[in-house]
């Protein structure tokens, strides 16, 4: 027994430390990844959600770069509002560029306020080779909210959203020393670490040892993005959330379970709120139920107002 288990470690190395490692890192790290392969759900193209996200797109917007704190140009794209009661940061998720949330940025613009819309770094027209599950990114949302505090003519008083990875984003930047400025935190759909949501992601989608093959991506995700996916944790991070938060997902989501959700909002400080949509599937429920997500939405913000 004591052989086989040093014979088992022993290929457990021999596959951390080989090119096919790499290459597995690659595949799921890469611009443009399609490692999820979720499936996207079809909804009328009369819903209301994906109406107003065409008429948020057509309004005029201005493009935006900045460097990250590696020397990365981002590009994002800002979104006017008239009246101006703040601006919302929102920050996209895995293999998507931030086109894929403007269903959110209508919402937030009906409701006035400001969008500034970044291309995640490997992502649209940000630079950068990898995607790192959070790790990186949230010192990019520092680095935005802290552009964002130079423009003296906003309301200084902003507001983080992220969907699926760009949720995970938005917690794990919670960490940081973050503006004063922030006053509140929206998450929809996210994970509660990198590690987690790889086990279960390969467990789901193939018939493959999740766990070996999980450590072998968080160990070359340490060598290459400087950050192993125990560190890219959410669910670390919440806890030293100072700003109120909100929680969403679809009850129906099979890409991160709700249960992650839970979890999250079980580790998280008062004051936070988490709100369920039985028929939405993953970053989904804006489709499933446009009105209740906009009402959501709105009373969040109002909440975090009479905070201020």
């Amino acid at each position: 027994m004591k052989t086989k288990t040093i014979l088992n470690a022993a290929g457990i190395a021999a596959l951390l430390t080989s090119g096919a490692g790499v290459g597995l890192f690659n595949y799921v790290h890469q611009r443009d990844s399609r490692a999820l392969k979720t499936k996207v759900p079809q909804f009328a193209k009369n819903n209301p959600a994906l109406e107003n996200a065409q008429k948020f797109t057509a309004l005029a917007k201005q493009k935006i770069h900045i460097f990250s704190y590696d020397h990365l140009k981002l590009t994002g794209w800002l979104t006017l509002a008239q009246p101006n009661f703040g601006t919302i940061l929102i920050v996209h998720g895995f293999g998507v560029d931030h086109h894929s949330l403007d269903k959110i940025g209508a919402v937030f613009n009906q409701l006035g306020y400001n969008v500034l819309q970044p291309d995640n770094r490997a992502a649209g027209q940000s630079a950068g080779h990898y995607l790192s599950y959070g790790f990186q990114e949230k010192y990019d949302v520092r680095s935005w909210l802290q552009y964002l505090q130079t423009r003296q003519e906003l309301a200084q008083n902003f507001y983080l959203f992220g969907a699926s990875m760009g949720a995970a984003t938005v917690l794990e930047s919670l960490a940081l020393d973050l503006p004063a400025t922030l006053q509140g935190v929206i998450a929809d759909s996210s994970y509660t670490d990198a590690f987690a949501i790889s086990e279960y992601t390969i467990s789901r989608q193939f018939n493959l040892p999740a766990h070996l093959i999980t450590q072998i991506l968080s160990f070359w995700s340490k060598i290459i993005v400087h950050g192993s996916y125990r560190q890219a944790s959410p669910l670390n991070s919440v806890a030293q959330a100072a700003v109120p938060l909100l929680f969403i997902c679809g009850l129906k989501d099979t890409t991160v379970p709700p249960a992650m959700s839970e979890k999250l909002y079980a580790a998280a400080p008062q004051p936070k709120f988490t709100e369920y949509f039985p028929k939405g599937e993953h970053i989904r429920s804006i489709e499933a139920d446009p009105r209740r997500y906009y009402q959501v939405l709105q009373q969040f913000l109002q909440f975090c107002q009479k905070q201020d």
